[in-house]
Parts: C-alpha cells; structure tokens; sequence
C-alpha cells in the first residue's frame, strides 16, 4: 500500500500544508518539526509523486549536476558519493555534460531550469547566476551558495613530507586535478627529485627519484610509484549534505568547505 503524505502528516503529529512545505525546504518551519517530518519520511518510506509535484510548484526531487565531460575519471566516484547522500531521501540525479562552452552550459541551465531541478551541483567553472535555486559549486566560488574545494595545502604538506627535501617537479596535463598546489621547493636536485604527473604520465624515474601519479582511486599505475587521490566521493557526499541542509534550512554553511586528498605508498597504505 502506498505511503501518502496525510500518512506521514498523522505519523507525525502535523498537519499536511507542514509536512508539504518541509518537503518544500520552507525555512520557517522550525528545526524540532522538520526533524521530525524528515524522520517520518524516512521510517514510513514516503516517496513524493515528482511529476504531480513538479506541477503544482513544489519539489520534484531532482538536482541538476553540471560537468565539463562526463568522461572525466573522477566523475563516476562524484556521483556515487552524491547519489548515496541523496538516494536516502528520494532524489535523483540529472547529470549534464556542457564541454567547458558557455552556450551549451546556459541551454543545460535552461533544461534543468525547466524541469524544475530542487537544487544544482556547478563541477563546470563559475555557476551561472540563478535565483531560487540551491547550489553547491566544486573547486569554484558561488555566489550565495557553497564552494567545496581540494585542500592543497594539505596536498602540498603531503609531498613536502615525500620528497624530504628533494626538487619536486609538477608535470602537469592539459586537465590536471591538483593545479593549484604548491610544494615551495625549486632548488636544483641534489639527491634525487620527487616527480608528480597530474593529468599527464612522463618518463619512468630514475633509481634516485620517487614518483607520484594523481589520479581516481580505480586508476592503476605503475608498480612502486605513489598515488595522490582526487577526493571525488568524498566531494560528492560532502556536496549532497550540504545540498540538504540548504533545502532544509538548516546547518551552518560556510563559503567554502575543503577536503584534503589521500596520498597512498605504492603497496597502497596511507601515509
């Protein structure tokens, strides 16, 4: 028997114009009810009719997620992180590949736009201005949203600590994940140079030298190198929390919010 929202409103103790505009976001429902709403939802296994939703100009359980190629290896663990926050509450994923062009990225904005996406995830450079809607933007600034970006710092003070002071070169790609991060070291190499290819693979290390590949955590390399990991799913499930608590209107949201990336011995152990 299906679950209807009058069903969750009894369950709860609320009527059902509450239980609609907490499914809504509608921040002036306090914190104590839409707590308790959520929860019923989630007990009873409430699943909104999105289309009769949609129609009516309340939520239809989709959020619009941009990327530049969707072929880009880190883009599956993106998702799989942000389909696990928002699977648990009824939403889904619409994913639109824009190829970097600003005309493909408004008439992608405009689709989801017109499908009347709750929220949208910008992993495209700068989102594009829009009002009333939700949105979390990777690696970039958003301007009344939230930014969730790779720590480099933290990236930096991981291959400082590898390289023990040697040279450290940064071999970069034509899309390379850790562009932004800066070892400070640039003196010549006296015992051997620490070589880190980003988005692009070079000549095999000499014995002296260690080498890091950054990359996805499926991504194979060679046999005694290092791996600095994009943290794609953990960007995704920070993305879908965040995501959720602005269309709750709740949790503290900070401008940017960083997550340091892993870097794993060639047997694969953090270090």
């Amino acid at each position: 028997m299906r679950v209807t929202m009058a069903d969750v409103a009894r369950e709860a103790g609320v009527n059902k114009a509450t239980v609609s505009r907490v499914l809504r976001g509608d921040s002036r429902i306090s914190a104590a009810t839409r707590e308790k709403v959520w929860r019923t939802v989630k007990d009873l296994g409430y699943r909104p009719d999105a289309v009769a939703r949609g129609l009516s100009g309340s939520s239809t359980e989709t959020v619009g997620v941009l990327f530049n190629d969707l072929s880009a290896p880190w883009t599956g663990e993106f998702l799989s992180g942000l389909e696990r926050v928002l699977g648990r509450v009824g939403k889904e994923c619409i994913a639109k590949s824009t190829m970097g062009l600003q005309e493909r990225r408004r008439n992608a904005l405009l689709g989801l736009l017109a499908r009347h996406v709750d929220a949208l995830v910008w992993c495209d450079g700068l989102p594009l201005h829009t009002e009333n809607v939700a949105c979390v933007s990777i690696g970039n600034s958003s301007p009344g949203g939230v930014s969730i970006a790779v720590d480099d710092e933290a990236a930096a003070v991981k291959l400082r600590r590898l390289a023990a002071g040697r040279k450290v070169r940064h071999i970069k790609g034509e899309n390379p994940l850790f562009p932004s991060v800066d070892t400070g070291y640039s003196e010549p190499a006296v015992r051997g140079t620490l070589l880190v290819f980003d988005g692009a693979f070079g000549e095999s290390p000499d014995p002296k030298d260690d080498a890091v590949v950054c990359g996805c955590q499926s991504m194979c390399v060679p046999a005694g190198w290092y791996r600095l990991l994009f943290p794609a799913f953990e960007m995704g499930v920070l993305a879908g929390r965040v995501l959720l608590n602005m269309l709750r209107g709740k949790g503290v949201r900070p401008e940017t919010v960083t997550v340091a990336p892993s870097l794993l011995s060639p047997d694969g152990e953090p270090l």
